[in-house]
């Protein structure tokens, strides 16, 4: 059986530690669950999905005012596809004519899961469940 998770490393400034606590919790209240790290950061990737692409070319052009971005490594494990969702929305939109990275879509998926609401929210959750069915399972929690 192969693995369906591997290790997401986040590199973070404390700012952006900060911003990964805050939309840790705020999953948590809105989903009412337990979520692990990663969870968190797959759902903010499955939200970010359903932003415009302007929006997030908007966001990823502020993005290196906020230093958000540091040397805090955090490792994070969630499933495998996150990264492909993630390259596909960075392969979507650009800043300044370039391809953006992974690691500041990351950042602009938490800070967009900060101001969605709790249904957009829910309705990522259950994308996820859909896709990760052990991982993301009600009954195990």
């Amino acid at each position: 059986m192969t693995r369906q998770s591997r290790t997401f490393k986040l590199l973070l400034s404390p700012a952006g530690q900060d911003l990964l606590i805050e939309a840790h919790c705020h999953m948590i209240r809105c989903t009412r669950q337990m979520l692990a790290w990663g969870t968190t950061l797959q759902l903010a990737v499955l939200h970010l999905e359903t932003v415009p692409p302007a929006r997030i070319e908007d966001q990823l052009e502020r993005l290196p005012a906020l230093g958000l971005m540091g040397d805090h490594r955090h490792f994070v494990g969630a499933p495998k596809g996150l990264s492909e969702s993630a390259a596909a929305i960075a392969n979507s939109v650009s800043v300044g004519g370039a391809t953006p990275t992974i690691s500041s879509i990351y950042l602009v998926a938490l800070q967009q899961l900060l101001v969605a609401d709790s249904a957009d929210l829910r309705s990522a959750l259950e994308r996820a469940r859909w896709t990760t069915p052990a991982r993301i399972n009600p009954n195990r929690m």
